[in-house]
């Protein structure tokens, strides 16, 4: 019920976010985003230790690597986009393209 009433009408379709990753995860930060708007007070939103400003996150590199060169093989790895960004994570995981 919690799910439905947040926007999540997945229990009415065929088709589950659970397959795609990055809406799965835009729908946690939309509860995360409706519970800091409607459910907390101001000063409790400025308490950095609950919501710091920067966020750190563990990525298994040998992982990181398949991935990296599963994008190469299918050709989305050669995008404008993010370039410096792509090339400074190929130096951190000691790949060449």
């Amino acid at each position: 019920m919690y799910l439905f009433l947040t926007g999540d009408s997945s229990a009415l379709t065929n088709w589950t976010y659970t397959d795609n990753a990055p809406i799965a995860i835009l729908i946690k930060a939309e509860i995360l985003a409706e519970i800091e708007l409607f459910y907390l007070l101001p000063h409790q939103r400025r308490w950095g230790k609950w919501f710091p400003e920067i966020i750190y996150y563990y990525a298994n590199v040998d992982k990181t690597r398949e991935k990296v060169k599963e994008m190469m093989d299918n050709g989305e790895w050669d995008s404008n986009e993010f370039t410096e960004l792509k090339k400074a994570l190929l130096e951190k995981l000691n790949m060449d393209k």
